[in-house]
């Protein structure tokens, strides 16, 4: 992987964790299986990045965890997002929206009548 993408995916890796468990609580090894799988395998992310990310971001009350026994020894620790995960979300979407429009206009590339 370049530079580059290495670069976009600390860009961007926060808002789509958040945008991720806007949908449902998930652990971290499942967090990286559904960005593969919706990503048709172009984003991915090591486990031990995740849990940095994860854990920055349950220091900065954006989301909150609960283990939770599975099976007779295994643990697993379960991430939820928090109110104020929800509105720096849209925070976030907002920005980038804002950022990709403004990037579309610079290559010359469509931009509906929306604006996006």
């Amino acid at each position: 992987m370049g530079k580059n993408q290495d670069s976009y995916k600390r860009g961007t890796a926060e808002f789509l964790i958040l945008f991720l468990l806007q949908k449902e609580e998930m652990y971290g090894y499942q967090i990286t299986q559904v960005m593969a799988k919706k990503s048709g395998g172009r984003y991915t992310l090591l486990l031990g990045s995740l849990y940095l990310i994860l854990q920055r971001m349950e220091e900065d009350g954006l989301v909150t965890s609960r283990t939770q026994l599975v099976g007779k020894k295994m643990t697993r620790r379960y991430y939820a997002i928090t109110p104020k995960g929800e509105a720096h979300l849209q925070t976030i979407l907002r920005e980038y929206d804002e950022i990709c429009k403004g990037v579309n206009l610079i290559l010359d590339r469509e931009v509906d009548s929306d604006g996006q």
